[in-house]
């Protein structure tokens, strides 16, 4: 017997949860979407894995070269290199998965218009697949952290903590770019500008100690400030351990996530109506 899954109809404008049992069932099409991404990635690319790499790198031997005689060769005993190459690793991730989350919705509109599935499913396999551009680009940290001298402690084991800590920030915020975007096309247009206001606005070349004391809370409300430190800490063991900006930026991304799936269940209805 061939097993069909319920289909529950809510009325709209309200709170109602969602199926994340139905979103379990559906796994193979995210699976399928990840793929998807992979390919159009790396196939028929002559620089595909060389350019992931090259991107952090390129930028961090950049401001290496500008900033070490501005903030020395070192930032708490961590190379300077070393130190933004890590940043620069999660943020590589961090704007990709947005640029593809905020066109998801559109990308895939003949799945979504004419495929019955849980919508929402579209922009969490887009964040995944983003995320092997991230762990191609830490392919080559083991090598730099071997050239100057920087062995990885028992911090290491809270990498995976950190990195949950990205994907929920990522996914937080494609979900309102997603849908968003599907109202208001020029999202795209403005998000360029929203990541450099991101990237210069987050420790990415400095670190948030800078920030005075009594505000840093305030600075942490950005979830990427959590992110890279928490990067840093991990990898890098910089102390002191970040604890509480990673704890106010988990609350601030989490905040994040739940208005975007709050906006996403409002918007869900018409959303095959404005693609």
């Amino acid at each position: 017997m061939r097993h069909t899954l319920p289909l529950r109809i809510r009325p709209p404008g309200r709170w109602n949860g969602f199926a994340w049992r139905e979103m379990w069932n559906r796994r193979e099409l995210v699976a399928a979407v990840v793929r998807h991404e992979i390919q159009l990635r790396y196939r028929q690319t002559v620089l595909g894995v060389v350019w992931v790499i090259g991107q952090p790198l390129i930028t961090t031997l950049i401001l290496s070269i500008l900033l070490t005689r501005l903030t020395g060769q070192s930032h708490k005993g961590i190379p300077y290199p070393l130190f933004v190459y890590v940043a620069m690793t999660a943020w590589a991730y961090i704007s990709h998965g947005l640029t593809k989350s905020a066109g998801c919705f559109i990308c895939y509109a003949p799945l979504v218009n004419r495929v019955y599935l849980p919508r929402l499913l579209v922009p969490f396999a887009v964040v995944l697949a983003a995320l092997v551009d991230f762990l191609v680009a830490l392919l080559l940290l083991p090598v730099v952290m071997a050239y100057y001298q920087v062995t990885p402690s028992l911090t290491l084991l809270a990498l995976p903590l950190v990195i949950v800590l990205m994907i929920l920030t990522v996914f937080g915020m494609g979900i309102w770019l997603a849908v968003l975007n599907a109202k208001f096309r020029d999202i795209a247009y403005a998000l360029p500008f929203l990541l450099q206001l991101g990237l210069f606005s987050s420790p990415m070349f400095y670190g948030s100690d800078i920030v005075p004391l009594p505000w840093r809370w305030l600075y942490a409300l950005n979830p990427v400030v959590g992110i890279v430190e928490g990067m840093r800490w991990t990898l890098l063991d910089a102390q002191p351990a970040p604890v509480a900006l990673m704890l106010i930026s988990t609350g601030a991304a989490l905040a994040i996530l739940s208005g975007g799936l709050y906006v996403y269940q409002r918007r869900e209805p018409t959303l095959a109506d404005v693609i």
